[in-house]
């Protein structure tokens, strides 16, 4: 592949997953122009708590690829530990099955924020106010 369609390639999945980013509801997202090399770290632009590295490549070079998000999540004033490194499976049609990867330790906060509750204990005060506002309604409800 020469070096202008490899490019274009990276292009189609990095607007693919600004495309899905937004699709699920997580806020607008955009690509970076110079993937990386400017300013702004990473490869998109999103309102998430992850700097986002995006692969499309035929051959997979992982620990290279986990080494330069991290890098960059630390570059970019983002706490290193906050990247998103996120490939696609050259073994399948182009965007049919991509792959996140996290930190682990990232991994587990994640999956700690899913578990709690909402509501972490009962709000008496509320309770209060809802029984008053309850009473204040069916007196009115009889009034009428």
């Amino acid at each position: 592949m020469n070096p202008k369609s490899s490019i274009e390639k990276g292009k189609r999945f990095e607007k693919y997953i600004c495309e899905e980013i937004q699709n699920f509801g997580l806020g607008k997202a955009r690509r970076e122009s110079g993937s990386g090399s400017g300013k702004y770290k990473g490869d998109i632009f999103a309102n998430l708590p992850f700097l986002l590295e995006a692969k499309n490549q035929e051959t997979i070079h992982l620990l290279d690829w986990i080494k330069q998000s991290q890098r960059q999540a630390e570059q970019g004033n983002w706490d290193k530990n906050k990247w998103a490194l996120i490939i696609r499976n050259p073994d399948k049609p182009e965007f049919e099955e991509s792959f996140a990867v996290i930190d682990l330790f990232e991994f587990f906060e994640l999956l700690k924020k899913n578990n709690e509750s909402l509501i972490k204990q009962p709000d008496k005060e509320l309770k209060y106010d809802l029984e008053s506002l309850k009473i204040m309604c069916n007196r009115i409800i009889n009034k009428l």
